[in-house]
């Protein structure tokens, strides 16, 4: 009896432990790259980074909004970040008026995944030189990468997406919440099912916004979901009068401007965003690329495409390089490389062989095959096939989708709804990408989650339409 009450005593303190060991403090969250800043609670909390050797422990980075409501409800909003390598602590000053009714009564909780943020984050940082020369050869990618591993403080092998999830689980533990409601954007929708799959008494209701079905391979789609994207949205050119007539067919445009630059390599100078120089910089198809996909992320974005790339097919490549240039930076400001470990884990052993006949092609020839080369450089685990099953549960779920989403389109979400036996799924009209901040969703989604179980009242989602196209840099013509 005495040993069982040792035990008994140990395992108490450890929990004990553990609960007060999250000491939060005010702070002010936001981008360390300077703009606006909130009012926060944040804390640390320790995790082993591997679970069966609890000698190396890491700091998950935690953020608390607080509700000012004197009848605060006991189960808060946690929102789990995209990329992957994303911050949440980071990225939600970005999308915080969505989150003004939700904190009438609720608090707010940000947890940085690991190896994002500020929680042990894997990051490659790359000299501009070295930047410079992967651009004009993808190859020398994969030994920078190999150097990076070796001088990152972590086993990368252990940042995939269900170890996260047992990170959550941890923080709820400690925070003694008894159940919260996700929020899950893009990727982050991956880690709300993958949640709900494997601790599902622990969650209330869930919100999926741009949604990654979990069998579905990461960046097996990427080529059919933007070409898809972009002939809606190059159609609504089409149909709207005046675009049609300053620009006509865009899609052939498209595919002559990328054919011109990977045939020419054209030099052209541009200002180097970090020191204000002017430099020469050759062009390449993947710098085009990334502007022609990020561009058809978001509606006040996808609205300039057309203009864009006719102005580059008429000599002035400048304004759609520079995009590109602004683009990559703000990317490799704002995510991490973790998104190796995860696509790596739980992605590319899951490509199908199936090779692709289509002659043109936006992001490249071989473009599953660098990804599945860049996993020989990157140490990582092996996801057991079980991860890719579809999530069942019968947890009041809601769907959000953009119609013109060019990378998790609204089909991905009636994929996961097949096996959600209560949820419900809103497609935004002309949308793109994450829509829950747009027009009327966050009284939406407030609304969903005071009473997950109500009939939505989505009458205001008819305000969403088709956006204008630019003509020119004035604008569009009505």
């Amino acid at each position: 009896m005495k040993t069982i009450n040792q035990r008994l005593i140990a395992c108490l303190a450890f929990i004990s432990f553990h609960a007060s060991a999250v000491e939060f403090n005010e702070c002010r969250i936001g981008s360390d790259n300077g703009g606006e800043k909130l009012k926060a609670e944040c804390a640390t909390f320790s995790v082993a980074e591997n679970r069966e050797n609890t000698n190396r422990m890491i700091d998950l980075n935690i953020a608390i909004i607080r509700t000012k409501s004197t009848k605060k409800q006991a189960d808060p909003v946690i929102m789990l970040a995209g990329g992957p390598g994303q911050s949440a602590v980071e990225s939600y000053i970005g999308v915080s008026h969505a989150f003004r009714g939700i904190l009438k009564n609720r608090d707010v909780v940000l947890v940085d995944q690991r190896g994002t943020g500020k929680s042990n984050p894997l990051k490659c940082e790359f000299d501009e030189s070295v930047q410079k020369e992967i651009l004009k050869d993808n190859d020398l990618i994969y030994p920078e990468l190999e150097k990076c591993v070796k001088n990152l403080d972590a086993d990368t092998r252990y940042y995939t997406t269900t170890e996260s999830i047992k990170d959550l689980e941890d923080v709820r533990k400690a925070l003694k919440i008894e159940k919260w409601n996700l929020i899950g954007i893009s990727y982050g929708t991956r880690k709300a099912l993958t949640y709900i799959k494997m601790f599902p008494d622990s969650v209330r209701s869930v919100i999926l916004d741009g949604v990654v079905p979990q069998q579905e391979a990461l960046a097996a789609s990427h080529e059919t979901n933007l070409i898809n994207a972009l002939r809606k949205q190059f159609d609504q050119c089409d149909q709207q009068p005046s675009c049609n007539e300053a620009f006509g067919d865009v899609e052939s445009q498209m595919w002559n401007l990328m054919e011109t630059v990977e045939e020419k390599q054209p030099v052209i100078r541009l200002q180097n965003f970090s020191s204000g120089e002017y430099e020469e910089i050759t062009l390449n198809k993947e710098s085009i690329a990334i502007a022609i996909r990020m561009f058809s992320y978001s509606a006040s974005s996808m609205n300039l495409l057309p203009l864009m790339i006719n102005k580059a097919n008429n000599g002035q490549l400048e304004t759609i390089a520079s995009q590109a240039n602004m683009i990559s930076s703000m990317m490799q400001q704002s995510m991490t490389n973790v998104e190796f470990s995860i696509l790596c884990a739980e992605d590319a052993p899951f490509y199908s062989d199936t090779i692709s006949t289509n002659k043109q092609t936006i992001f490249g020839e071989g473009f599953i095959d660098r990804v599945k080369k860049t996993c020989e450089y990157w140490p990582h685990m092996r996801a057991d096939s079980s991860f890719k099953d579809p999530v069942k549960s019968d947890l009041p779920v809601l769907l959000l989708s953009g119609e013109l989403d060019p990378v998790t389109p609204p089909e991905f979400a009636d994929t996961a709804m097949q096996t959600l036996s209560n949820a419900q799924h809103l497609v935004a009209k002309g949308q793109g990408h994450n829509v829950f901040p747009l027009g009327c969703m966050p009284d939406i989604i407030t609304d969903f989650f005071e009473d997950p179980e109500q009939e939505l009242d989505i009458e205001c989602m008819g305000d969403f339409n088709y956006t204008p196209f630019f003509i020119n840099m004035m604008g569009p013509k009505q």
